[in-house]
């Protein structure tokens, strides 16, 4: 699966693997600097990189962004996606993206699910030059403060 849209060169030295349970406090500092995506505590995601529903992607000898998601049947949900601040505009989510579409192609997924807060435009255009479709709307969703849900797919 090529990656639409990704720079040539761009992550070239981002390396992505398996979420283990010693990059959970990096995992948490994470999704603190990114308010728009989900905040989980340190037990769910200990939990979430011993099931390995997670990946990290490192670049210059940090973890610089994390992607949690499952495959169920023919589909996969991804769950959360955050990029450390000092790593943004680096290629990381792109990386992250499809390494895990890749991973859940593998295992038999054939489409790909999300959802993001109606608000956030940023990922809503990240998705969308990706080659996902917005697909749907959940009404009042998210909570803190409550917001409708959109929903996107990308089909393989």
């Amino acid at each position: 699966m090529n990656a639409p849209g990704e720079k040539m060169g761009a992550s070239s030295e981002i390396t992505v693997r398996q979420m283990a349970a010693a990059d959970v406090a990096a995992a948490q500092s994470i999704l603190k600097q990114s308010p728009q995506a989900s905040m989980w505590s340190q037990e769910t995601l200990l939990e979430i990189a011993i099931q390995r529903y997670a990946l990290v992607a490192e670049l210059d000898g940090s973890i610089a962004g994390i992607l949690f998601g499952r495959v169920a049947a023919d589909e996969y949900e991804i769950l959360n996606l955050a990029v450390a601040q000092s790593f943004r505009r680096r290629g990381v989510a792109t990386r992250l993206l499809w390494a895990a579409l890749e991973n859940a192609y593998s295992e038999g997924a054939r489409q790909f699910y999300l959802e993001v807060r109606a608000s956030n435009e940023g990922a809503i255009a990240f998705y969308s030059q990706l080659g996902f479709h917005v697909c749907g709307r959940r009404t009042d969703y998210y909570s803190d403060p409550v917001e409708d849900a959109v929903l996107l797919n990308f089909h393989k």
